[in-house]
């Protein structure tokens, strides 16, 4: 009798195994972990602490942070007309050369160009020309991707091209909204940015841009590596020092707080995928 229950406890703990490990995977985490910042694979991440730290704290290395916390309230949608005006034109670049054709960047390159014209004539009142700017960019590059994610590169010039208008559209129909809500969020954001500065982990910058850490910082870690994007540690001394360097050196600022070995644990992780692939 007793082997017979020890045999049914094997199998059970044998059974919820898999489930165990599905239930993780799918519920890995999203954008939401790194406060849903807009980043592409070749962004380049990184701690920074004390010193300089701080000065990386700006309103405008805030946008893509605020972006994504603006996305929420900001929601209009495009117009019809907006869309007619775009396709032409996309589509005749498109096909051109349609396999090299990327949605998101043809959006994001068409949206991005009308910022500095929008910004100047811009009523808002909101922040400098250089903030306006920043925030339009971050929200071309969130509502592209956004309408360019579903569209496979395969998809015709069409497709592609409702896609890239589509965003580019929702961007100018949210434009003043974005610009508003932007600063008000920095200025939110900016307490929050020097304070992270002033612990032992110190603030995320992705591509020079602070990253909202929302809950664990390992969940933003795990999305980056599910990107394949690494993440440096330096400090801000003399000069930014990496967490590379050799053990017992004292260039390794962050031994004893274990950033380093979270850091290392998502680059592992990530050549991990890369070698299975």
């Amino acid at each position: 009798m007793r082997r017979t229950i020890a045999q049914l406890f094997v199998s059970a703990f044998t059974f919820a195994i898999p489930l165990a490990i599905a239930s993780s995977a799918s519920a890995a985490p999203g954008p939401e972990a790194c406060g849903n910042i807009q980043l592409a694979a070749s962004a380049n991440c990184e701690f920074r602490t004390s010193g300089g730290c701080t000065a990386y704290c700006e309103p405008v290395r805030l946008t893509a942070a605020c972006a994504g916390k603006c996305e929420a309230d900001c929601n209009a949608s495009a117009t019809a007309a907006c869309n007619v005006d775009c396709s032409g034109k996309c589509e005749a670049d498109c096909n051109v050369n349609p396999g090299s054709f990327d949605c998101r960047a043809s959006c994001s390159a068409s949206c991005k160009g009308d910022c500095s014209t929008k910004c100047s004539a811009s009523a808002s009142g909101s922040g400098s020309q250089a903030e306006c700017e920043g925030a339009c960019k971050a929200s071309c590059d969130g509502e592209c991707g956004a309408s360019c994610e579903g569209t496979p590169p395969s998809a015709d010039c069409q497709a592609q091209c409702n896609a890239s208008c589509e965003g580019e559209c929702k961007a100018e129909a949210n434009f003043d909204c974005d610009i508003d809500c932007n600063a008000d969020c920095t200025v939110e954001l900016q307490g929050g940015c020097e304070a992270k500065c002033s612990e032992p982990e110190g603030a995320l910058f992705c591509n020079g841009q602070y990253v909202d850490v929302v809950g664990s910082l390992q969940d933003c870690l795990d999305y980056l590596s599910s990107l394949e994007i690494n993440v440096d540690a330096h400090a801000e001394a003399e000069a930014s020092v990496s967490c590379a360097a050799a053990p017992g050196s004292s260039s390794a600022p962050f031994a004893g707080t274990g950033l380093a070995a979270l850091v290392a644990g998502v680059g592992v992780a990530a050549a991990r995928r890369r070698k299975r692939s």
